[in-house]
Order: structure tokens, then C-alpha cells, then sequence
């Protein structure tokens, strides 16, 4: 694999660009060489916005107008960095050369020795106060929202693989912000922001916001391999697309996010696909509780189709993943609770009761079914699915389609990928002969020690 990194050129050869006095050539690093572990370079990670300028290393292409700009102040906070990756001059613009690239992003930003974030001059207040206080005024967190770099698809992977983490915006005379201390000042602000604001108020001024949040507990807390498919797939589901940013660049931000692995020659151009595989490989399939439509094929029906890849619930998550195991030519979901219809139970009528009481989330209790409250919040929280619940003992299944009860066979949630009001999962129903899947939602009470391996082809 080639990486193209911008290198200081003092001899300023043909085909080299200057800025601010230093010049610089495009040169292209083996990675495959012997000694390719002795490539140091600065990542530097921003947005485009909408102005174009044509691109000085590749004719007839054009690359945003704020891309110099962040180069620019890369440079003056750290003048040492001799080479550099910035997207707009290092990801390739043949085909498939680019998309290798991008399946290869997190391994990118997992080699840099830094990752520079540079914000709009809009951010400045925010850094300045950042720099003296322990929290940020709450008229700085409508600041943020609007900052695109808050939502970008890229800046997930960006920031969760980076070593060290730095932030910093245009025009900012020298205000520079260690990424710890940006993540922990934001994330102190948003917390004590709990304490007067319900968190679906938060979620529904903040939505940007809402989403970072999430990144900054995976930045702080969460190691890589605990970093599940559908833990990704909900964050991303929060994120705006930039305008510089393409349908499949939301799937290579994806894959970037849960590997640090260089893209393999796996031959396929779906990234999709190569992201379902990828967690498959990992032994992850919680990619599996996405709204998507089902395959068609009779041993996949349990596994979405290629295409749009939505999870079942944009809410926070977390867990390890879905493990997953084949056996004499069957495959079985394992650590799931296998579920019947019943009348839901005093504990598990407990559970959902106390989730909605804390939720705050304001319902006429006294004429409203329990089970209409738990899909009224469900629907504030972004499920889309259906209406028409099945009762277990332990608590509600919303499935995402429809499902006639008479049809369903057996409700299957797993207890390795959490919510705080449950856990996802699937219906088995039959039509005719033919057995069928559809993901959904389970509001109730996991209960861990009842778990079992469940054969679904």
C-alpha cells in the first residue's frame, strides 16, 4: 500500500507547493517496505464546508478552499511535522487506489504520531475558554452545534484511532487545545447539563451534540476491540453528511472506526459489504440489528441485504458484540435470550415502569397501556418500527415490521449489546414453509443467566 504524504521539500522541485514560505511535494511511502514502521507524519482532520479551488497536485480535480488553511495552521502549532496526510492531496484519485485508501482509514489515523483537528474561526471562543476553565458556558455548546467537524462521518474514526489528539481552528493566533482536555471540558459541561435538562430535551437542541458524546466515551473509555458494529452504526446514524463526503465514504468511516487493519485484497466494491464482512471476521455480528431489509438467500434471511445499513435504535449501546458461531454447515447466534409470548410479569412491568419514570419522558399513565408508553419513547429516541408489540414475560418486543403474532415461532434478544431499556434483537416467524426474520427492539429486563446459542441457518 502507497501513502501520500506531504514532505517539506527545501530544494522546491517542480511540481511542489508553497505555504507560507515552506514548500512541499507529494511523495508516496511504501508501506509494505522493510522499513515502513519508521514513517512519522501529522494527520490533520477538518471539514471541506462548500468552497472549491483546483487542486495543485492533480489536474482537473478540485479540493476544498479550507484545506490550505488547516494546513496552514498545522504548521505554525507544530513546525517539527516534516510530513503530513490531509485528504484533500494524500487520498488517491484513481478508483480503486482510493478505495483502498478508505477502507484503510483507521489505519491511517492509528499510525500518526498526532491528529490535528482544525475548526472553523467560528470555535475560536470556545478553545479560548477551554484554555483557562474547566467547563464551557452553555451558549458555547450552541457554538459547537453548529460546527460541522461536531458531525462529520470521518471524524469518528478520526479521533477514536488517533495517539494524541490535538484541536485547534482557523485564524487561531495560537490557541491550541489537547483533545483530552477539549473531550473531558465537553463532556463535564454536557454531564452537568443532565442535571436541569432531561436527556431527550438535550438530544433533541443538541443532536450534534448528542452524537459526540458518544464519541467522547469511546475516546476515553473504550478499547478497540469493545467498540461493537452496532455501537458504530448508531453514532454514524447521528452524523450529518458534509458536503464533501460521498454515500459509500459513511461505510468506509464505518470500517475505519471498528479496524485498524490496512484494507485487504478482498476484491469487492461494495463497502457495505466489506464492512458486514469485516465485523464477521472479527467475530462481531451485531451489524445483524440494523432496520435493514433482510437477504433473500434461505441461508441468510437472518442477515441484512447489502444496501443502507440503519441501526434499529440511534441510541447509545454498548458491549462487545454479537458472538456468533458456525457448526456443521449451521450458523447459531449465541448468548440470546430465547423469549415466548406471555403476559409481561410484575418484574418485568417494574423495569419499564422505573425506565420511563427516569427518562422523563411525560406520558398519561393513568389511561395510557404500559406498553404504548414504551413505544411512545422508543419513538422519541428514533425507533421507527411498528406499533404492534409482542408481550413476553420480561418486557415488550417492538419488531420493525409488522408480524401477525400467529406467525411468530420464537423471540430472539441478545444480551452481549445493551441499551438501558434493553436490547435488540430478532423475531423468527414463519410464512407458508418458509421461515423468515425481522430485527427489533426488546424494552425489558435482560436477564444474563438465561442465555443459549440459537440456530438461525
Amino acid at each position: 500500500m502507497l501513502l501520500y504524504l506531504l514532505t517539506q521539500d527545501p530544494e522546491a522541485k517542480a511540481g511542489s507547493i508553497e505555504v507560507e514560505g515552506v514548500y512541499y511535494s507529494l511523495t508516496a511511502q511504501n508501506l509494505d517496505a522493510s522499513d515502513a514502521e519508521d514513517v512519522e507524519f501529522t494527520c490533520v482532520s477538518y471539514t471541506w464546508g462548500k468552497g472549491r479551488k483546483p487542486s495543485p497536485f492533480h489536474k482537473n480535480f478540485e479540493v476544498s478552499d479550507r484545506t490550505i488553511p488547516a494546513l496552514i495552521a498545522v504548521m505554525r502549532h507544530c513546525p517539527s511535522s516534516t510530513s503530513i496526510w490531509i485528504d484533500a492531496f494524500s487520498v488517491p484519485i484513481e478508483t480503486q487506489e482510493r478505495a483502498h485508501t478508505l477502507e484503510s482509514m483507521g489505519y491511517i489515523y492509528s499510525r500518526a504520531e498526532q491528529v490535528f483537528v482544525v475548526l472553523s474561526s467560528g470555535a475560536r471562543s470556545v478553545l479560548e475558554q477551554m484554555s483557562t476553565s474547566d467547563r464551557i458556558h452553555p451558549d458555547h455548546l450552541d457554538v459547537l452545534e453548529k460546527e460541522e467537524w461536531i458531525s462529520r462521518a470521518w471524524t469518528y474514526q478520526e479521533a477514536v484511532n488517533s495517539k494524541k489528539l490535538y484541536i485547534t481552528c482557523d485564524d487561531s493566533h495560537g490557541i491550541i487545545v489537547d483533545g483530552s482536555h477539549f473531550l473531558n471540558r465537553l463532556g463535564y459541561t454536557l454531564s452537568r447539563l443532565g442535571d436541569t435538562v432531561p436527556e431527550i430535551d438535550k438530544r433533541q437542541r443538541y443532536p450534534r451534540i448528542d452524537a459526540f458524546e458518544d464519541l467522547i466515551a469511546d475516546y476515553m473509555i473504550a478499547g478497540y476491540q469493545e467498540r461493537s458494529a452496532l455501537q458504530v452504526m448508531s453514532n454514524m446514524d447521528r452524523r450529518t453528511k458534509s458536503t464533501e463526503e460521498r454515500p459509500q465514504d459513511h461505510f468506509y468511516a464505518m470500517i475505519g472506526a471498528i479496524s485498524t487493519d490496512r484494507a485487504s485484497s478482498s476484491g469487492t466494491t461494495d463497502p457495505c459489504e466489506v464492512f458486514m464482512s469485516l465485523c464477521e471476521r472479527k467475530g462481531d455480528y451485531s451489524f445483524i440489528y440494523s432496520a435493514a431489509k433482510r437477504d433473500s438467500a434461505p441461508s441468510r434471511r437472518w442477515r441484512p441485504k447489502s444496501g443502507d445499513l440503519p441501526s434499529i435504535l440511534p441510541w447509545h449501546c454498548w458491549g462487545e458484540g454479537q458472538p456468533g458461531h458456525e457448526d456443521s454447515g449451521s450458523f447459531y447466534l449465541d448468548q440470546m435470550m430465547l423469549l415466548e409470548k406471555s403476559p409481561i410479569d410484575k418484574h418485568g412491568t417494574k423495569f419499564v415502569e422505573e425506565w420511563l419514570v427516569s427518562s422523563k419522558i411525560h406520558a398519561d399513565r393513568s389511561q395510557t397501556p404500559l406498553h404504548q408508553s414504551a413505544y411512545t419513547a422508543l419513538q422519541t429516541i428514533g425507533f421507527r418500527g411498528s406499533s404492534e408489540c409482542l408481550h413476553t414475560m420480561k418486557g415488550f418486543f417492538f419488531p420493525f415490521e409488522s408480524v401477525l403474532p400467529n406467525q411468530v415461532t420464537s423471540i430472539l434478544v441478545t444480551t452481549k449489546v445493551r441499551w438501558s431499556l434493553g436490547a435488540p434483537g430478532l423475531v423468527r416467524y414463519h410464512d407458508g414453509n418458509i421461515e423468515y426474520y425481522t430485527p427489533g427492539v426488546f424494552f425489558g429486563c435482560i436477564d444474563n443467566a438465561a442465555t443459549t446459542s440459537v440456530r438461525v441457518s
